[in-house]
């Protein structure tokens, strides 16, 4: 009787939904990443994108993903909770001003990257960087509204949107690809963004009675946003470096990182996301154990299998086109690498929601203090990596290793304040 109404549960019940919906999310993204490396493969222009990417890329887990999620999704659930209608109507007023910072500033960035590189591709790295800059804005936007979505309970819904956003990049990625290259590649994330926002965002402002919902720097905790993605900046900030030298390593980093951010996204960040949620209105030790558990046995399953299995997977997955078994090779040795680092992940992720899910105001000073220990580590050992004469594959080991190690001490850490506070 027990466990058939914990298979009927609402967690249960939540969880299926993100689970399967990230499941065909990833089988879209599959078939993206077949696509890419078919086409571009390891080509320096293919390189060169990726390095623009990981820095907008870092801004994006910023202004979007688990990182706002955290930020604000305790606050949305309250006011669900608190309030029977809740408008929309200012929100889109409020967002404007941060979205247009955000597009400068990932501007600057990247036009410094472009400079430093002294690509022979360097005016169009300047066309595509203001289309990176857009796709951030447009992240940003896309989950401030998802997270409302997510803070109503509307999981299902959720699960929808997201892999519309994923589908409709599928559909139009290899035709734009084949005809554009890079281009083709940007435009076609535009495109599900854009689908996103029209499918299920515009149809959500219509409803303007109840508590009127506005956003204003105040809602936006630094460190709050950096804890609440801390995975991504580390794989953005180790991804960098392994493209820092100008060379097409930042392409079987790439490829790498895929297969195992599957893992980390189809399973660990929706268990993160239900375990925030929960605990944003009530303790719970014995789902955060569940989740805890979950996230040692996937990790060690994973590096195990791709100990055993990695080089047969990529080859299945990507050698096909202008993929060679020479990418094959080097993505392999990327790849069996890289995976113990994220057992270290996996562990992190779960254990940094309970401290996230307290009321920013309560914990202030002790987020701000993680934060910057997490910032210190990832400048110190960038500092470490360039200082020493090493190939840059071992430099991007070096940043992950280091990052993902002392966020694992963190999160511990953060794990025990929130007992500490919560009994």
């Amino acid at each position: 009787m027990n466990l058939q109404k914990a298979l009927t549960s609402s967690s249960v019940k939540d969880f299926s939904s993100l689970f399967f919906s990230n499941l065909l999310q990833k089988f879209f993204g599959l078939i993206r990443e077949v696509i890419i490396a078919s086409i571009l493969s390891s080509s320096l222009i293919y390189a060169h994108f990726l390095m623009l990417q990981s820095m907008t890329g870092i801004f994006s887990q910023f202004a979007s993903g688990n990182s706002m999620s955290a930020n604000l999704l305790p606050r949305f659930t309250k006011l669900f909770d608190q309030n029977e209608n809740i408008s929309l109507h200012e929100t889109d007023k409020s967002l404007k001003p941060i979205m247009f910072w955000l597009f400068l500033i990932t501007q600057i960035i990247q036009s410094i990257i472009i400079i430093f590189l002294d690509s022979e591709y360097s005016i169009f790295l300047f066309v595509i960087s203001f289309l990176l800059s857009f796709i951030v804005c447009l992240n940003f936007y896309n989950s401030i509204y998802l997270s409302v979505i997510q803070a109503k309970g509307e999981f299902l819904k959720y699960s929808l949107a997201t892999s519309l956003n994923e589908f409709v990049m599928i559909l139009f990625i290899y035709p734009l690809l084949f005809l554009f290259n890079i281009s083709g590649l940007v435009i076609s994330r535009i495109f599900a963004k854009l689908s996103v926002i029209y499918f299920y965002i515009i149809p959500m402002k219509t409803k303007n009675n109840g508590y009127n919902l506005s956003l204003g720097k105040d809602d936006f905790n630094i460190p709050t946003l950096i804890l609440g993605n801390f995975a991504n900046i580390i794989i953005f900030t180790s991804r960098f470096v392994s493209g820092s030298d100008g060379g097409t390593s930042i392409t079987y980093f790439t490829y790498s990182i895929f297969i195992l951010n599957v893992i980390l996204t189809a399973v660990i960040a929706n268990i993160s996301t239900l375990l925030l949620k929960k605990l944003s209105l009530r303790k719970d030790n014995i789902f955060m154990l569940y989740s805890v558990a979950i996230s040692i046995v996937v990790g060690v399953s994973l590096v195990l299998f791709l100990q055993l299995y990695g080089y047969n997977l990529v080859e299945i997955l990507f050698v096909r086109g202008n993929f060679t078994n020479t990418d094959a090779v080097r993505t392999t040795e990327f790849l069996n690498k890289l995976s113990y680092s994220f057992v270290f992940i996996f562990i992190s992720t779960t254990l940094f929601q309970p401290f996230l899910s307290m009321k920013i105001e309560d914990s202030k000073e002790i987020r701000s203090k993680i934060a910057i220990i997490f910032i210190s580590t990832i400048i110190i050992s960038l500092l470490f990596a360039f200082t020493q004469n090493f190939k840059v594959e071992i430099e991007s080991l070096i940043v992950i290793y280091t990052c993902s190690f002392i966020s694992l001490l963190l999160a511990a850490y953060s794990y025990f304040y929130y007992l500490q506070k919560a009994s």
